[in-house]
This record gives C-alpha cells, sequence and structure tokens, in this order.
C-alpha cells in the first residue's frame, strides 16, 4: 500500500528515460521466478529477462559482489550507472527460471540461502549440486542462516543471552553447512529483512562484512554496512514503470533521526522526526512521510531547515516490525530520493525477558 502511494504521486511525472544516476547502486532483490502461486514473492521468467535487457540496453553496469565490496569497503568509483542482483531463498525456480537467463546475459549476481531446505531435501528447493554449480559458474553466496527464522524478534520466554545464542548458533550452522560443501562467505541477508541492534552485534562478533537488509533506498558513501538498503523486484504489479520507479531512487540523506535506535524504547513513540540534508534539492510540496501500520503520515516540515516532524501519535503499534519512509522529489530532475528506517517494538513486548528471570 505504501508502495503504491509513492508511485501515485511520482507517475504524472515520469519520463519514458531513466536520468543519469552517478554516485549510488541500486540493490535489487529478487525470490521466485514463475511460481504465480507466491504472488507476493515472485516474478515471471518473461519479466525478469525483460528487466535485464532494459538494463543492458540502457548500459548500466552490473556489479559482481567483489565489485560492490571495492566501491563501499574500499573507496572504488561508483560507476554512472550501477545495480548489483541479489536473489534471497533456496527455491529451486532460481535455478531452473534465473539462473539460465542470468549465464545468456553474462550478468554476476549474489544468492543468500537459507541452509536447512538444501539439508532436508525439502520440496521446491534446490539441491546443494544447483547450488555449487551457480558458485563455480561465479554467483556469490551469502548466507541467509540456517532456519530462515525472524531473527529481528525474540521467541516468547527468551533471555537476552539466549536470544543472542539463539541467532548466533543459527548463523554459524549455515555458515558451517556451507563452508563443508565448499562456499566460503562473509556477507550475509537477514531473514525477511527483519533485525534489531542485537541481531546487528551478532553479526558483527561473526565477522561478517557486508549486511544486507530489506529496506528500501539506494546506496552511496553514506551506506550504513549492517543494514544495506535493497529494492524488491517481486509482486504481480511490478510492471516496467515500476521498475523504472525503483532504479531512479537516490539515497535520501537524513539527520537528527529521532527515535534513533531501531528498538523502540517506548511504544508508540512520541513522534517521529528527522532533518534532510541540503533540503534546497528537494520541492517542498513533494516530500512525505510513510509508515508500515499507519500509512501516509500527516507532518510538519520546514522548506528552510528541512526539519520534519510527525503530528503526535496516540496508539501502540501492533505489528512488531514497522519501516518509517521518507520521500521527496528533486528539484532539478524528475528523481524520487527516499530514506527508510526500520524500527522493532520493544523487545519486552514481543516476549523477551530480563536476563535475571527465567520462567521454568
Amino acid at each position: 500500500m505504501i508502495f503504491l502511494l509513492i508511485l501515485f504521486l511520482w507517475k504524472p511525472i515520469c519520463g519514458d528515460e531513466i536520468e543519469s544516476r552517478p554516485n549510488y547502486v541500486s540493490v535489487l532483490l529478487y525470490h521466485r521466478f514463475g511460481e504465480s502461486k507466491y504472488p507476493s514473492t515472485n516474478i515471471s521468467p518473461e519479466l525478469f529477462r525483460q528487466q535485464l535487457e532494459f538494463l543492458r540496453q540502457e548500459n548500466y553496469t552490473i556489479l559482481s559482489m567483489d565489485q560492490f565490496k571495492d566501491i563501499v569497503l574500499n573507496n572504488a568509483p561508483y560507476p554512472k550507472k550501477s545495480v548489483l542482483i541479489t536473489i534471497d531463498d533456496a527455491y529451486s525456480s532460481i535455478y531452473d527460471h534465473a539462473f539460465p537467463i542470468l549465464k545468456e546475459f553474462n550478468f554476476p549476481f549474489t544468492l543468500f540461502v537459507d541452509v536447512r531446505p538444501l539439508s532436508s531435501g525439502a520440496i521446491g528447493a534446490m539441491t546443494w549440486k544447483m547450488l555449487k554449480e551457480m558458485n563455480e559458474w561465479g554467483a556469490t553466496i551469502g548466507n541467509h542462516t540456517y532456519a530462515h527464522a525472524r531473527i529481528g524478534r525474540p521467541k516468547p520466554n527468551q533471555t537476552r543471552v539466549e536470544y543472542r545464542e539463539w541467532i548466533k548458533s543459527d548463523i554459524l550452522l549455515a555458515q558451517k553447512k556451507l563452508n563443508a560443501n565448499g562456499i566460503y562467505t562473509d556477507v550475509i541477508a537477514y531473514p525477511y529483512g527483519e533485525y534489531n541492534e542485537l541481531v546487528i552485534d551478532v553479526v558483527h562478533e561473526l565477522g561478517f562484512k557486508l549486511m544486507f537488509a530489506q529496506d528500501e533506498g539506494a546506496v552511496d558513501d553514506n551506506v550504513d554496512l549492517t543494514r544495506i538498503p535493497r529494492l524488491p523486484i517481486v509482486g504481480k504489479n511490478m510492471d516496467e514503470t515500476r521498475f523504472k520507479y525503483k532504479l531512479n531512487l537516490s539515497p535520501l540523506h537524513v539527520s537528527n533521526l529521532v527515535p534513533s535506535a531501531i528498538e523502540m524504547k517506548r511504544n508508540p513513540p512520541l513522534y517521529f522526526s528527522l532533518r534532510i540534508v541540503n533540503p534546497a534539492r528537494y520541492r517542498p510540496g513533494v516530500v512525505n512521510a510513510f509508515f508500515s501500520e499507519v500509512g501516509q503520515l500527516d507532518i510538519d516540515y520546514d522548506r528552510a531547515t528541512g526539519n520534519i516532524k510527525s503530528v503526535d501519535i496516540d496508539s501502540s503499534f501492533l505489528r512488531p516490525i514497522n519501516r518509517l519512509i521518507i520521500t521527496a522529489r528533486e528539484k532539478n530532475s524528475r528523481h524520487f530520493s527516499m530514506f527508510s528506517r526500520l524500527y522493532v517494538r520493544p523487545l519486552v513486548e514481543l516476549g523477551l525477558l530480563p536476563d535475571s528471570t527465567k520462567i521454568e
């Protein structure tokens, strides 16, 4: 629903041409291919081919994970228009439908696999042989945990110590299984795009260099490498217009974010506020805020300072995970810029116990 609202605001000024996109990378996220009974995470092979053809015709640089690392870790220059293709999960349709097309285009890609389906021989999952073939061809394989659990929220009645150990052991088990099959990785994607400060701390401790989320937006020098944004390219409404819109999103830089922590200290917070950096770059009448559970937020926006403050929030949030999204349209281009931040309800509301308390 939030995406449709944003697209509605953008569509009247959308042209057919994608403008020059210096200094940022669009990280694309795919899941299933040719599995129409899962419309929210699926894309048809035909549409996937059309998208890759568009990228080729428009002279996009398709980055490998090593090239992406060189940019974000070693300050290598950003290509003028660049994309990183990522795919999540271990569905056999990735091997059956996406892999042949990617090979045909000779486009590098990264596959984040949850390992349990491969180890258990689950119906609809790829095999280790398939995964190794893609890896040997040149695909980067990333960790997507073992059980694909919602690690951004605790299990009921876990202490913080137990919660931390559960996350750590699941990620390590996936890493162990990958290593046993000759696959080594230092990149990870959070299942369902869910995380919090504790999850980030565990992943850091385990030595991963890059952590990928599902917060929408593009990547530039201001990226937080513990929650790299990605653009989901899925769903029955993912047509050419929406694909171009997502490619054309540039990063929106903000400061003074309140609440600043991922885990909310209170539910609801009194308000959301932030400052858009360099507000003169954006059209004052096309700055909007959205929150997953609410939809479009009523905001006060100071066009001179770039300060945004939401109208006071009265009702507690019910969803465990929400995202705040800010969009702004540049004055001198057709671009929209986007900032996205994930918020988690207080973990004690989601079942976490103090470490000194244990229910027998």
